[in-house]
């Protein structure tokens, strides 16, 4: 077993500086967007990432003490299922919306442990969880499409993987998660990429789009996008390392306020009195589910 001494200011610090890292990733995503597909932009998020990972490996041997491949293997998948379905959004909508759309993460996680693990849902959870899907569909302006829902996967598919984040910090190295992560989200669009040259597929928009060799300044935006994220990874893999799921995920919403801030910077317009509040409920949803969590352990 690798022992992890709990240090909540340590981990609510790695989790801010990986929310600032995050918006920054996602500011580039959304410059790169404009000449090449979402499954294109996260070959490259990960690309640059696993090349800094490698380095940092290379320097500083991995240390595991093993016996959980397959869960590390599916952080790798589910990570990049999720990364795809939330660079699509990103493409498609503001910066603000598309984060909020993935903090729908506890929302999901909450409902995962009631129908897979069997732990009960008492009242307050299940109004935390409809005030979250009311700021859904105030958000979504009350539509269901393809846009809304896969910025809804991206928090169904996240909620999966950072539960099992929690679960490896006893058996692996933090860079053998942030690698397998980095690895898998290489090799899947790669073979997407491929797959998009003869096969095409409305419904898998998300995930079929075809290579565009990178030109001029595209590939400055690239190394800043693949670098900002490498780190956010491995300080967001640390926060949960150090402090408590429900803390770490408490304080990630902080990158809700970045990758607004970016993203009006970048040109996006204000949000409406109607998004703003449907963030609100997704925000207040997400927290009094963390604290539910906290107050239950």
């Amino acid at each position: 077993m690798i022992a992890h001494p709990t240090d909540t200011r340590r981990g609510i610090g790695y989790m801010l500086a990986a929310s600032f890292l995050f918006a920054l990733t996602l500011a580039f995503a959304k410059l790169l967007s404009a000449s090449m597909g979402s499954v294109e932009v996260t070959f490259w998020r990960n690309a640059v990432g696993l090349v800094l990972v490698g380095g940092l490996i290379l320097r500083k041997p991995l240390k595991n003490a093993g016996g959980r491949p397959l869960t590390l293997a599916f952080r790798g998948v589910i990570g990049t299922f999720a990364l795809l379905t939330f660079f699509y959004t990103v493409s498609s909508t503001s910066l603000s919306g598309a984060i909020v759309y993935s903090k729908t993460e506890p929302i999901f996680t909450a409902l995962l442990a009631f129908f897979l693990l069997g732990e009960k849902l008492p009242f307050r959870a299940i109004f935390a969880i409809l005030l979250g899907f009311a700021g859904v569909a105030l958000l979504s302006g009350m539509e269901i499409g393809y846009l809304h829902l896969m910025g809804m996967m991206t928090g169904f598919l996240s909620a999966l993987a950072y539960t099992s984040v929690r679960s490896l910090k006893a058996h692996y190295d933090e860079r053998s998660v942030v690698l397998s992560f980095m690895v898998f989200g290489v090799a899947i669009p790669a073979l997407l990429m491929g797959a998009a040259e003869h096969y095409r597929c409305d419904y898998l928009a998300f995930a079929l789009s075809p290579f565009v060799m990178p030109e001029g300044g595209d590939w400055l935006w690239i190394v800043l996008m693949g670098t900002s994220a490498a780190y956010g990874q491995i300080y967001m893999t640390r926060a949960y390392y150090y402090a408590k799921a429900g803390v770490v995920s408490s304080v990630s919403y902080s990158v809700v306020l970045f990758a607004t801030l970016f993203g009006l910077l970048l040109g996006d317009p204000l949000p409406t009195l109607a998004m703003v509040g449907g963030g609100i409920l997704i925000v207040a949803s997400g927290v009094l589910l963390t604290r539910l969590r906290i107050d239950n352990k």
